[in-house]
């Protein structure tokens, strides 16, 4: 009898320790308090003399027929999965862009992101060139007057808009207010 109520008893604590778990997986991850707001930019000095700033401007959902009218082929699996596309920009605020060290320009790799939100999100990384911006205005490097806008795809859950974007070594957005 001992050993039937311990049986019950861990059989109790399993089961609420899952509920507990699956509970925080769908409740929306907060936003640190010192996250930025999309559109601030963060400073990086990406050479003697030379700055640029660094910042996530906007975060959407959207559909798999976006990805294929951009050229990236879903697969099955991918079925039930709705990408999130995020649009960042770097722009140069001091300095020539001539002077710039092109090796420490803020232009994050694909495994340099993190999604936080009522969802997984998985990065798509994509060779070539590629468009995932709201108007499709991404361009291709950072000019004295121009900055460098381009985009990052996630697939993730349906209905799960990302609530914080972090970059590693760049910083941490918040998606809402």
């Amino acid at each position: 009898m001992i050993r039937m109520h311990r049986t019950l008893a861990l059989t109790a604590l399993v089961a609420a320790t899952a509920g507990i778990a699956l509970t925080g997986c769908s409740s929306p991850q907060e936003a640190p308090d010192d996250a930025l707001a999309l559109g601030t930019g963060v400073a990086v000095e990406v050479g003697t003399g030379v700055e640029m700033s660094f910042a996530i401007d906007d975060v959407r959902e959207g559909k798999l027929s976006d990805l294929a009218e951009m050229g990236v082929q879903s697969t099955p699996s991918d079925e039930g999965k709705t990408p999130y596309f995020v649009t960042y920009s770097v722009t140069l605020t001091d300095g020539d862009i001539a002077d710039a060290d092109r090796s420490a320009l803020p232009v994050p790799k694909t495994d340099e992101w993190k999604l936080t939100g009522t969802g997984t999100y998985q990065p798509i990384q994509v060779i070539g060139q590629f468009d995932c911006t709201p108007d499709g205005n991404a361009t291709a490097g950072v000019a004295p007057d121009a900055p460098l806008v381009a985009c990052q795809a996630f697939l993730g859950d349906a209905d799960a808009l990302p609530t914080v974007i972090e970059v590693k070594d760049l910083g941490t957005w918040a998606t809402k207010d």
